[in-house]
């Protein structure tokens, strides 16, 4: 066999064709200096020229070892994987809860977490029930959870915005904090649109329309259903939501399929204003129909809180560049179940 002496092409990745001459690792880290240059995009990482400087001949071997070696051909396509970026990476070693998942990530540090109901989107400070969507500790004072990665490296996750623990749907979180403060200043801004769909119980022939409404905290003072004190006038805030009814249930029980698109962002601004107006989500153990959430509890064997975000779409500036980011959760086959069941 001829000399190596020839520039040769470093190949991984790609299919075999018999022409490429095979180094074996022992191989090539005992008889043969192979100088490679780099070539780093945003895309791949892949290796683009190799000489090798030995005279001694390269003997074939079997095409399952580690690299093949051939001369470069001109026009030749390259069968290499698409790496995934480091967000990606990250992302992948979140330890999310279970039936939790990661619905989308950025190149920016952007990451949306699909919860699911019944998650809290943190821990509770103050205790609860709800296991946290992600199994790790949380700082409240930094507003990220933190934990080691498989490498020992320590690892943070920024959160961005919150849902209800009942809510299931897009939760946005950052890898870094820098990310995550331009998202919070998007918040701000109102330079981000949320879609939510909604289960309701509503006998009107509502089809669309925006409501506005003023709204005050008020403080649980016992057990009683509705046994509430205004908090402050402070506390008083102006909500505003979108809402259209997409269908009626066909067997009289009185749901509704509801899209909804908040336009401020109020605690439980979505429950309380569909309760106000005639349409109770159901399942809502604190604003809504109890007689209703029953009936179809008993029906469905299902119990949970029939909001759900479906889509999230945000526009920020993160280091100097404009970043579009948009994330949407499938729907929840409870949602489904009842839906096929009410024929909606």
């Amino acid at each position: 066999m001829e000399s190596a002496r020839l520039p040769i092409r470093f190949e991984y990745g790609g299919k075999y064709d018999g022409r490429h001459r095979i180094l074996s690792r022992q191989e090539r880290e005992s008889r043969f200096n192979i100088c490679a240059v780099f070539k780093l995009d945003k895309y791949r990482a892949r290796i683009v020229r190799a000489v090798d400087f030995d005279d001694r001949p390269i003997r074939r071997m079997d095409p399952r070892n580690d690299f093949s070696i051939g001369r470069q051909q001109p026009g030749r396509a390259n069968n290499l994987p698409l790496p995934m970026n480091d967000v990606e990476i990250f992302a992948k070693t979140i330890p999310l809860g279970n039936g939790c998942e990661i619905a989308s990530c950025d190149e920016s540090g952007l990451i949306a977490i699909s919860k699911k109901a019944g998650k809290a989107t943190h821990p509770n400070p103050d205790g609860g029930k709800s296991a946290p969507m992600v199994r790790a500790p949380y700082n409240f004072k930094g507003e990220y959870y933190s934990w080691e990665g498989a490498d020992g490296e320590a690892k943070r996750l920024w959160l961005i915005n919150r849902l209800d623990s009942p809510t299931s749907g897009i939760v946005l979180a950052a890898s870094n904090p820098e990310a995550a403060a331009a998202a919070k200043r998007a918040f701000l801004e109102r330079k981000v649109s949320k879609k939510y769909v909604a289960l309701c119980i509503c006998r009107a022939p509502v089809r669309a329309g925006t409501w506005r409404d003023t709204l005050y905290e008020r403080k649980l003072v016992g057990y009683v259903r509705n046994s509430f004190v205004k908090v402050s006038d402070s506390s008083i805030k102006k909500a505003e939501t979108k809402f259209f009814v997409e269908g009626f249930d066909k067997n009289n029980y009185g749901v509704c399929l509801v899209r909804l698109e908040p336009l401020t962002g109020v605690t439980h601004q979505l429950r309380v204003q569909c309760a106000k107006h005639g349409m109770p989500i159901l399942g809502d153990a604190t604003y809504g129909n109890f007689a209703a959430n029953k009936k179809i509890r008993s029906m469905s064997k299902i119990n949970r809180l029939f909001l759900h975000c479906a889509c999230t779409e945000l526009e920020a500036e993160i280091s100097g560049k404009k970043v579009v980011f948009s994330a949407s959760a499938k729907l929840p086959e409870s949602f489904e179940a009842i839906m096929q069941k009410q024929k909606i």
